[in-house]
């Protein structure tokens, strides 16, 4: 049986069980109570009511001297992914325009070994590809689900991100479509959080997701006054809601973050419906925010059901995501890479 010890410490393995997702007899009481106290991610009781939460919170975690976080294993993991899971760049602002998002002329492997000096900022997507950090994930998700009596965590479409950035470097203003752990593994960081329902920060539309849309959004100086922030350093971490927009300031010293993220059948639906208002207003419907006519939010996630997997046949036909989004939009349409 693997220990729960060796799997805290870093060395899962392929043929290792899923520990909390389904407990099953042939744990013996000792395992169990070893992670008990060994928690890789730890959440205060009581502080979870819902699914969804709508404001940020504050975790613990015991992943900041973890093996698959040094920038030695860091290099292969980016080496070793398609381009497309590794996104990387130069010195950026919080309000900055995509494209001009510089390159800083190195390759995946090169930013990670040379991070401390080369002033960029990177993301290593979908890192659930690797079954080492599968397997982190799952671990994590699992604990959260069971501090939280399955409100949290015991999820769908469990993805994790790992994010390294040069000292004082700009993660810029943007939201994610996904819940969200940012656990802290080395250094520091602030990270300022906004609510997403409200418009003078962001409207609706510029909240609104569709193909080819890049995730950044416009920020000035004077949001800062509604921001929550939250300081995090190793051992630390925050929940970050669906859709809050945020942007985040690097410390003095290299930075190295684990983000954990899942879905929901509800944050799933408003996902969908995003999507749909984007596309809707687009064609020039002008569209309310969700929850505020039930009965059609419901009309558009069904029809979203309908219509995303005759787009994504489209996409695959022509090849090309904007012949895709000019056929089901019109050619007028605009669309940023990213």
């Amino acid at each position: 049986m693997l220990s729960a010890r060796r799997l805290l410490a870093g060395l899962p393995s392929a043929s290792a069980p899923k520990l909390l997702r389904a407990p099953s007899s042939a744990f013996s009481t000792t395992v169990c109570k070893e992670m008990e106290m060994n928690k890789l991610i730890e959440i205060e009781t009581g502080c979870v009511t819902e699914q969804m939460p709508r404001s940020t919170f504050r975790v613990s975690h015991r992943l900041d001297n973890h093996p698959l976080f040094r920038l030695e294993r860091l290099a292969r993991l980016a080496a070793s992914l398609p381009a497309d899971q590794v996104e990387f760049n130069g010195p950026v602002l919080p309000n900055q325009d995509p494209s001009l998002t510089p390159s800083n002329g190195m390759t995946p492997e090169e930013t990670v070994r040379r991070i401390e000096e080369a002033k960029s900022w990177m993301v290593i997507k979908n890192v659930e590809a690797d079954p080492e950090y599968k397997e982190l994930l799952d671990v994590c998700l699992d604990q959260v689900a069971e501090q939280t009596g399955g409100l949290m965590g015991a999820a769908m479409m469990r993805q994790a991100f790992i994010f390294v950035t040069s000292p004082s470097n700009v993660t810029p203003f943007h939201m994610d479509p996904e819940l969200n752990f940012l656990l802290q593994i080395r250094g520091e960081k602030r990270m300022s959080l906004f609510d997403p329902s409200d418009r003078s920060v962001v409207s609706a539309e510029g909240m609104e997701l569709f193909p080819g849309k890049h995730r950044n959004l416009p920020y000035t100086d004077a949001f800062e006054a509604k921001a929550t922030q939250q300081h995090i350093k190793p051992g630390e971490g925050i929940f970050v809601p669906l859709f809050a927009p945020h942007w985040v300031q690097n410390g003095n010293e290299v930075s190295v973050s684990f983000s954990i993220t899942w879905h929901t059948e509800a944050s799933q639906r408003l996902v969908k419906l995003s999507y749909m208002n984007a596309g809707l207003r687009r064609l020039g419907f002008p569209q309310a925010d969700a929850g505020e006519h039930p009965l059609w939010d419901r009309a558009k996630v069904a029809a979203y059901d309908v219509l995303r997997p005759a787009y994504d046949t489209v996409r695959r036909l022509v090849g090309d995501r904007r012949k895709a989004i000019a056929i089901f939009f019109g050619r007028k349409t605009q669309v940023v890479a990213g």
